[in-house]
C-alpha cells in the first residue's frame, strides 16, 4: 500500500502542475466554441485530435522510454545532449509528416489550413521539456513552466478570441502555436548549453539505438489513439454535425481526465524503480480504482451540470445538453478501466516487456476501430460512445489474463 500511496502523491503533483494549463485551456475552449459555432467547433475537435496523434508520432514512445530506462541520468552530460537532439529531430520529422497528411487527406476539409499551422506547434510544444523536469525531479521548474504557459496562453488566446473575436479555425491555431513559445524557451534556458548542437558519430548511434528501442513504445502510443479518439472520428464520418459537436464536448472532458491518468502511470514507474517487485498487487489496483472512482463520480452523477459549468459560454439547447451529458456519462467508464490497468501497464514497462505490451494495445485498439466503425455504419448515433469503450474492455481483460497466466498476481 505505501507504494500506491507514493505513486498517487507523485502523480497528483504532476497532474496538478499540468491541470493549471488544462484548466485554462478549458476556459479558452468556451470562447472557441462560442466564436466558431456548433458545426465548426466539432471540426476543431477533429483538428485537436489530429494534433494529439502527430504529437504521439513526434514523441515516438521516447518519453516513456527515457523515463523507464534512464531516469535522472537523462538530465546530465552527454546523455542529456543526445536525448534533446533526439527529441528535436523527431519533432521536426513529425511536423513534416503532418504537413504531408494535411496535403493528402485534409485538403478539402474545414481544418486544412489549421492543420498546416499546427504542424509548427509540434516543434515548439510547451510540454517539450516535461521529460527533463520529471526525470530530474525538478518539480519547481515543472510548476513554473506550467504557470508561465498558463499566463501566455491566457493572454494570447484572450486577445485573439475576445478582442479580435477570431472566428476562423486557422487563426485560432496560429494563436495556440504562439502561446506555447514562452514555456518552450523557458525550458531551453533551464537546460541547454552551447554543446547541445554538437552532433557526433556517437549521437547518430544513439539515435539509431533509441529509435529501435522505442518501436514498441511508439506502437503502443499510436495504438492508444485507436481508443477514445476513434469515437470522434466515427462521429465526424457518419453522424450529423450536431451530434459531432455534442460528442466533442464530452470527449474534451474525457481526454483531459485520460491525460491525468497518464501522469499516474509515470508516477507509478518512478515509484517502481525504487523497488525490485515484479508482481501486480490486487489490493493496489483496488485502492487506485476506488480513488479514481470517487474522483470521477461527478461525471456520472451530474454530467449535464458539469458541462454547463465547464462550457459556460456555450448556448446550450436542451437536446444538445442531454446528448452531451449522456455521452459524458458513458465515456467516463473508460477511466475506471484505465485505473484498473495502470499498475499492470507500469509493471510491464518496468520489466521491459514492451513488445508484449505493444501487441496487446494494438489488438485491443484494432477491435475498438472495428466495433466503432460497424456501429457508425449500421446503428444510431447514440451507440457510438458505447462501442468506443470496446478497446478499454478488451485491453483490461487481456492484461489481466496475461498476468494470471504468468502467475504474476498477488494480493
Amino acid at each position: 500500500m505505501p507504494a500506491v500511496i507514493k505513486s498517487i502523491k507523485i502523480g497528483a503533483f504532476i497532474a496538478c502542475a499540468n491541470f493549471i494549463i488544462q484548466g485554462i485551456s478549458f476556459l479558452v475552449q468556451n470562447f472557441i466554441a462560442r466564436n466558431l459555432g456548433t458545426s465548426a467547433y466539432g471540426f476543431f475537435g477533429v483538428l485537436q485530435t489530429d494534433f494529439a496523434i502527430f504529437s504521439a508520432i513526434a514523441d515516438f514512445g521516447m518519453g516513456t522510454l527515457i523515463l523507464a530506462f534512464f531516469g535522472k541520468r537523462a538530465t546530465e552530460g552527454q546523455l542529456f545532449r543526445n536525448v534533446f537532439q533526439l527529441r528535436i529531430v523527431s519533432s521536426i520529422l513529425a511536423a513534416l509528416i503532418m504537413v504531408l497528411f494535411a496535403l493528402t487527406f485534409r485538403q478539402n476539409h474545414a481544418i486544412f489550413y489549421g492543420e498546416l499551422i499546427l504542424s509548427f506547434g509540434l516543434i515548439f510544444q510547451h510540454a517539450f521539456f516535461d521529460w527533463f523536469f520529471i526525470c530530474g525531479r525538478f518539480w519547481k521548474k515543472l510548476l513554473l513552466s506550467k504557470i508561465l504557459h498558463s499566463i501566455s496562453y491566457t493572454a494570447i488566446m484572450g486577445i485573439a478570441l475576445l478582442y479580435f473575436k477570431t472566428e476562423k479555425i486557422e487563426m485560432i491555431a496560429l494563436a495556440m502555436v504562439l502561446a506555447a513559445l514562452p514555456a518552450f524557451f523557458f525550458g531551453i534556458t533551464q537546460s541547454l548549453n552551447r554543446k547541445i548542437f554538437k552532433i557526433t558519430k556517437r549521437t547518430l548511434l544513439f539515435f539509431r539505438l533509441m529509435f529501435k528501442a522505442g518501436i514498441p513504445y511508439a506502437i503502443s502510443g499510436f495504438a492508444s489513439y485507436a481508443y477514445l479518439p476513434v469515437g470522434l472520428y466515427i462521429a465526424d464520418k457518419f453522424a450529423s454535425a450536431e451530434f459531432l459537436s455534442s460528442y466533442n464536448y464530452g470527449h474534451k472532458i474525457l481526454i483531459l481526465c485520460s491525460g491525468i491518468m497518464v501522469h499516474f502511470i509515470s508516477s507509478n514507474l518512478v515509484t517502481q524503480h525504487l523497488s525490485q517487485d515484479k508482481y501486480v498487487h490486487l489490493k493496489e489496483i483496488a485502492a487506485f480504482v476506488i480513488f479514481i472512482g470517487v474522483c470521477i463520480s461527478p461525471l456520472w452523477l451530474f454530467p449535464k451540470q458539469l458541462l454547463q459549468v465547464l462550457f459556460f459560454a456555450v448556448q446550450w439547447t436542451s437536446d444538445s445538453l442531454d446528448c452531451s451529458g449522456q455521452i459524458l456519462r458513458i465515456l467516463s467508464l473508460s477511466l475506471l478501466f484505465q485505473a484498473t490497468r495502470m499498475s499492470m501497464i507500469s509493471t510491464m514497462l518496468k520489466n521491459k516487456e514492451t513488445y508484449a505490451y505493444a501487441i496487446i494495445v494494438s489488438v485491443a485498439g484494432a477491435a475498438n476501430i472495428a466495433a466503432c466503425t460497424l456501429a457508425g455504419m449500421n446503428l444510431a448515433n447514440s451507440y457510438i460512445p458505447v462501442f468506443a469503450l470496446t478497446g478499454d474492455i478488451f485491453i483490461t481483460f487481456i492484461l489481466m489474463g496475461y498476468y494470471i497466466r504468468r502467475k504474476s498476481i498477488k494480493w
